[in-house]
């Protein structure tokens, strides 16, 4: 289980029942407070397993909305009131 990107806030819902039936333990890291070797490891591991999940589609990014580039203001504010749920991205002309 990764957890990347979380913008909000620590709290998450998870349902212990379904962690324990599939054996699962989740492991934590955080990008602003890891040492250097803990972060190396990280990337390292990110690069090798994760980047090709993503290349061949296993992985997707959930987008939430894709608005033009002028609207970033509109974009900023959209995140900031917790409206979305995914990445926005924004079209660059």
């Amino acid at each position: 289980m990764v957890n990347i990107g979380r913008l909000d806030t620590a709290e998450s819902p998870i349902d212990l029942n379904a962690l324990s039936y599939r054996h699962l333990r989740p492991a934590g890291v955080s990008f602003g407070f890891t040492r250097a070797a803990e972060l190396g490891s990280v990337i390292t591991a990110a690069g090798e397993q994760l980047l090709p999940a993503v290349a061949d589609e296993r992985v997707r990014p959930l987008i939430d909305t894709t608005l033009a580039f002028e609207t970033a203001e509109k974009v900023a504010e959209r995140l900031r009131s917790h409206q979305a749920h995914g990445k926005i991205v924004l079209a660059v002309p």
